[in-house]
């Protein structure tokens, strides 16, 4: 059975699959767009599946000329959707059941707006909803906390999109370039570890598209390492930075702008705790810039003593309509 870690290594194969699928799933966004009044796109997905919608709502506002957001399932099925007629509302499950999401798009279609399905299984609920599927095409993860899956879905949006766009999809050069991403992440994180699991507190910050990165570093490492580890987007942690920290407590920072590097100064004035992940500006960074929190969760996890292949209790799921993919071998 894979452990985390194994599908965190094997993510530059998984994602050159990806590319070689492709045909099989890069137009059908576009398609959508082209045969009906699209005006907005509605993301909509819980956990990581939300911080794809958050990525491919940035992402579709760069490329396209569409308004386009990111909205909690939840929220989306308490509201009026304004022009439904105009709008695509865009399901994001991996598992294709989560109940939030179903519910949503249940009630963005009964509204009128056109939906979209995005999710691994053609004949999960999710798909039987909506009016079009776009598969997810990485493989079934079996452990708890997902990588590879959002790490595919990520690649997969910045294609459809540019695809819809008109733009170059050829990332061939930067998938190839992934193993020695990978080795070099698992060399900074070995190098910092005891001080990430010594931290009593852990900040991950980042802004525009690496806002994305932090809120998914954020929620894997404490998925894994059991802490407290918060997410604050860099500008609104320059607001409270000088209140926030203690001299024990760690921050992590995704650097891409100036601003950015001004908000590790004034953090630095307080901690010495500061790890800095230097940031590039292109859509593919990122896949590269979240690896380092992935092997952080699953190496950290693993000098913890804390099994990161199993799921640890024996609850009803209320999240999914049912259970677990990685329940049965996580009790075998």
């Amino acid at each position: 059975m894979c452990t985390m870690y194994d599908y965190i290594i094997r993510q530059p194969e998984i994602l050159q699959s990806v590319l070689d699928r492709k045909e099989s799933w890069i137009g059908v966004f576009g398609s959508l767009l082209e045969n009906r009044p699209i005006q907005r796109v509605v993301y909509t997905g819980s956990g990581t599946s939300q911080h794809v919608s958050q990525a491919a709502a940035m992402l579709t506002e760069k490329y396209l000329p569409l308004d386009a957001r990111a909205c909690l399932p939840a929220l989306l099925a308490g509201g009026k959707i304004r022009k439904p007629q105009e709008t695509l509302v865009v399901g994001i499950s991996q598992s294709g059941n989560s109940i939030s999401t179903l519910q949503a798009l249940d009630h963005a279609k009964k509204q009128g707006c056109a939906t979209l399905a995005f999710s691994l299984e053609a004949d999960s609920p999710l798909v039987n909803l909506c009016d079009a599927w776009m598969p997810l095409v990485c493989q079934r993860e079996l452990v708890p906390p997902e990588t590879q899956g959002y790490t595919a879905a990520i690649l997969e949006w910045i294609l459809a999109i540019r695809h819809a766009a008109g733009f170059s999809t050829d990332v061939t050069d930067e998938i190839a370039a992934l193993p020695d991403v990978i080795r070099q992440a698992e060399g900074f994180v070995q190098e910092h570890l005891p001080e990430l699991l010594q931290a009593p507190k852990i900040t991950v910050t980042g802004s525009g598209l690496h806002w994305v990165t932090a809120m998914e570093g954020a929620l894997k490492m404490r998925e894994c390492l059991r802490k407290a580890v918060m997410r604050e987007e860099t500008e609104e942690l320059s607001h409270l930075a000088d209140l926030a920290f203690n001299q024990d407590d760690l921050l992590v920072a995704v650097m891409q702008t100036d601003r950015d590097a001004q908000t590790v100064e004034l953090v630095l004035q307080i901690t010495d705790h500061v790890l800095v992940l230097e940031a590039g500006g292109q859509d593919l960074d990122l896949i590269r810039m979240v690896i380092p929190f992935q092997l952080a969760a699953a190496l950290g996890a693993c000098r913890l003593g804390i099994d990161t292949s199993r799921y640890p209790y024996d609850i009803e799921n209320i999240s999914h309509s049912e259970k677990f993919l990685f329940r049965e071998s996580s009790r075998k």
